[in-house]
């Protein structure tokens, strides 16, 4: 019965072809709408490192020596940041030498001139990670030519680098940069390693900069270490002591200036349980905040969480999702109608089959079939224009809309939603039509 109700729904299709093509472009525009809209907050709030980022926290104590009300301003001008949980170095070190994590890492952003070490080739400010030796491992970065730094090499302020392929073919010429240096300032850093592109969606670690980029992420890691003994500082601070008396002009001090991040890989709950304790215990062990009215405090947020705290996802994403899906539905009702008055003109075909013997449900059944294949056929249509329309996002400078592209999962989607509509749109013309009275459809007839 399936296969007969299928082959008159295809049959169907090809009746009343204008009211056809109607169903099929109001379809597609309403699926366009909405896959296009869909697919940017798909992208947005994707995990960011799959498999990875369950088990990563960012590990925050504040220790800035300024009462409450005076960090609000900072000392930078009255220039207000945001509060990205950044500590002050020296908690940075007493945390990782503690050595409570499975693995964990430092991560600053930095900004400087990246000269190849014979001077011709020169890319001006960018961004530099300056991190551990474990965040390689800790992240994933996958490495293609060399090795990371070790622990001893962090411990030693050794300038050693790894860089990723782009960054080795503008200053080197050659993906292999082994053994070459890269001049930061007046140092020289030896690249021991070479890692294809790393950069998550949105660049979790270090919101600082940004959290989408379109261009990637940092092309150079170092240890923050000899970042600092180098000269180079941290690109923006959260709040700093009361007797930092710098500027917005003038270098972070990361002595006195909440400026780096901590990240730790904890993997099972008794270690999240565990860590988040010895946080706390750590913020009430510095007992000069009491001189500045501040309570202990620490936190210990997951990759989720942290996310949702910042709002990374915009609201201008999900509220395009309700407009677009507002649009879906609107065009849903138009199709219904239209699916109503097209199987009702069947009145007297179907009479005649309820007459010899056709049961309803073979009659509804068709019905939906053939909203659902119109509907699909919809879908068809639709994957250029949502093509397109993400075309259009990609052309807006917003930080975010680079990222707009469809890949399978949502490839399939708009296919999945393309056969939802059409079975949930044929479901009441389908009633209808097989609810006809067959005596008086065959009378009128």
């Amino acid at each position: 019965m399936l296969r007969y109700s299928f082959e008159l729904a295809v049959h169907g299709l090809r009746r009343f072809p204008k009211s056809t093509v109607l169903v099929v472009l109001t379809a597609a525009l309403g699926l366009a709408a909405c896959m296009t809209t869909l697919t940017l907050l798909h992208v947005l709030s994707a995990d960011p490192l799959p498999g990875r980022s369950q088990h990563m926290y960012l590990a925050w104590v504040d220790t800035v020596l300024a009462k409450p009300s005076d960090s609000e301003d900072m000392a930078l001008n009255g220039f207000k940041n945001k509060n990205y949980h950044r500590i002050k170095l020296a908690d940075a070190q007493a945390l990782l030498a503690a050595r409570r994590a499975v693995r964990q890492t430092v991560v600053v952003d930095m900004a400087a001139d990246e000269v190849s070490g014979d001077g011709k080739h020169t890319q001006s400010q960018q961004f530099i990670l300056a991190t551990t030796s474990d965040f390689i491992p800790m992240f994933g970065v996958s490495l293609r030519y060399g090795r990371d730094w070790t622990l001893a090499e962090d411990a030693a302020r050794t300038p050693v680098a790894v860089i990723d392929t782009d960054l080795a073919q503008k200053l080197f010429g050659t993906a292999n940069a082994v053994g070459r240096s890269v001049r930061l300032k007046n140092t020289l850093f030896r690249v021991v390693g070479v890692i294809q592109p790393f950069v998550t969606q949105p660049r979790f670690y270090t919101l600082s900069v940004g959290a989408y980029s379109g261009d990637g992420g940092e092309n150079l890691y170092l240890p923050y270490t000899a970042a600092l003994d180098a000269g180079l500082a941290p690109y923006g601070t959260d709040d700093c002591d009361a007797s930092y008396k710098g500027s917005i002009n003038t270098p972070i001090d990361p002595t006195r200036c909440a400026s780096l991040g901590v990240w730790v890989q904890l993997d099972t709950p008794q270690q999240v349980s565990a860590y988040r304790s010895f946080l706390q215990n750590y913020a009430e062990q510095q007992t000069a905040l009491a001189g500045f009215d501040k309570k202990p405090r620490s936190e210990l947020i997951g990759v989720a969480d942290w996310l949702k705290q910042n709002d990374v996802v915009p609201d201008s994403a999900r509220l395009n999702v309700w407009l677009a899906g507002s649009f879906l539905l609107l065009c849903m009702v138009n199709v219904a109608g239209l699916l109503s008055a097209r199987f009702l003109r069947r009145s007297g075909e179907v009479g005649i089959r309820r007459a010899l013997g056709a049961p309803r449900h073979a009659l509804f059944l068709q019905h939906v079939l053939e909203s659902g294949l119109v509907c699909l056929v919809g879908g068809v249509f639709a994957l250029p224009l949502t093509m397109l329309g993400l075309w259009i996002l990609r052309q807006q400078n917003n930080g975010f809309s680079g990222l707009a592209q469809l890949d399978p999962a949502m490839f399939g989607a708009l296919f999945a939603l393309a056969l939802a509509t059409g079975a949930l749109v044929g479901l009441l013309p389908a009633w209808r039509v097989a609810r006809v009275d067959p005596g008086l459809c065959i009378k009128s007839e």
